[in-house]
């Protein structure tokens, strides 16, 4: 199933609405048998570990070595937690049974660069959106520039973590991104109590002031499901910040015209990290990113193409 396939298969469910943030469930046509662990399932298991690339460290980087029976999938935005510094996912990446890699990160915690613990863990958190929005645009350059390397703007994403724990008003001494999500933990919990996954569910599309934040798909409803609460903090994130109390829903059609514009959109293409092809495009000022392996469409995001959503 590639992205044409995956877009004319979707249908939008029940709109879910909570304070400023609109959520269009993505509902698809079934729950698909996958041979892959998430790499929350994973780092649950003995086998399979994520370290820094050495002794010293290299902030852009890190090793994932799965030693497991078990390919393993990881999303653009994941969160990891541990070792010198906490870091977050540049691109989606496929990892092969018994595979070693170097994995592209950005750092999320910059005023930390010592062993909190040797090898690092899963976090209940996702990127925050100004910051991962960033962080896409960045490595899309410089994937075009060199058809290999996926190194983000590190200070554009240091900015928007300053940003955002200036703006929570956070206590967070390492500027961690997970100490500045704990300080807003309540309200962004808040909206977990308006909005569930729906039977299907793959993905969502979300809008903030009545435009087209960003699209999430994944191949599977349980695969998304380990994501759901991830990402509607994420988001939610976003209105919080501003205090986008007022809600604009946009209209059903307008989703479903971009849904089908996504399918027909031209990409670049490039090998993925680890195994399958990943795929880059634009539409207008929207940033796609999207994951193939062995022709299984196994995540794809869109986001609009500047922080702060402002149009």
């Amino acid at each position: 199933m590639n992205l044409q396939q995956a877009m004319a298969g979707i249908r939008i469910g029940e709109t879910m609405v909570h304070g400023g943030l609109v959520v269009f469930p993505l509902i698809g046509d079934g729950a698909r048998k996958r041979d892959y662990l998430t790499l929350t399932e994973a780092l649950k298991k003995e086998g399979v570990r994520i370290s820094e690339v050495s002794e010293g460290g290299s902030v852009p980087e890190l090793r994932l070595k799965n030693l497991l029976d078990q390919d393993i999938f990881a999303a653009d935005g994941e969160t990891l937690l541990g070792a010198k510094q906490n870091r977050v996912l540049n691109s989606s990446i496929y990892v092969k049974a018994h595979d070693e890699i170097v994995i592209p990160v950005s750092c999320v915690e910059r005023g930390r660069w010592r062993y909190q613990q040797r090898d690092f863990r899963s976090s209940e958190y996702s990127e925050f959106l100004s910051s991962r929005v960033s962080k896409m645009s960045s490595v899309a350059s410089s994937l075009k520039m060199t058809g290999t390397d996926r190194r983000s703007d590190q200070g554009a994403v240091w900015a928007a973590m300053d940003d955002r724990c200036a703006n929570f008003e956070a206590h967070a001494p390492t500027g961690s991104m997970a100490d500045i999500y704990e300080s807003r933990r309540e309200p962004l919990d808040e909206y977990l109590k308006h909005m569930r996954q729906q039977p299907n569910q793959v993905g969502m599309a979300v809008a903030i002031d009545g435009k087209t934040a960003g699209i999430e798909f994944f191949e599977d409803p349980a695969v998304f499901g380990q994501f759901f609460d991830k990402l509607v903090r994420a988001y939610a994130a976003e209105v919080v910040m501003e205090n986008r109390i007022a809600t604009v829903v946009p209209d059903k059609d307008a989703l479903e015209h971009l849904l089908f514009r996504i399918g027909k959109a031209r990409w670049d293409e490039y090998k993925a990290v680890g195994s399958g092809r990943e795929i880059r495009f634009e539409l207008g000022d929207l940033n796609g990113s999207a994951l193939e392996v062995d022709d299984r469409l196994l995540h794809f995001v869109l986001l609009r193409g500047h922080s702060r959503m402002r149009h």
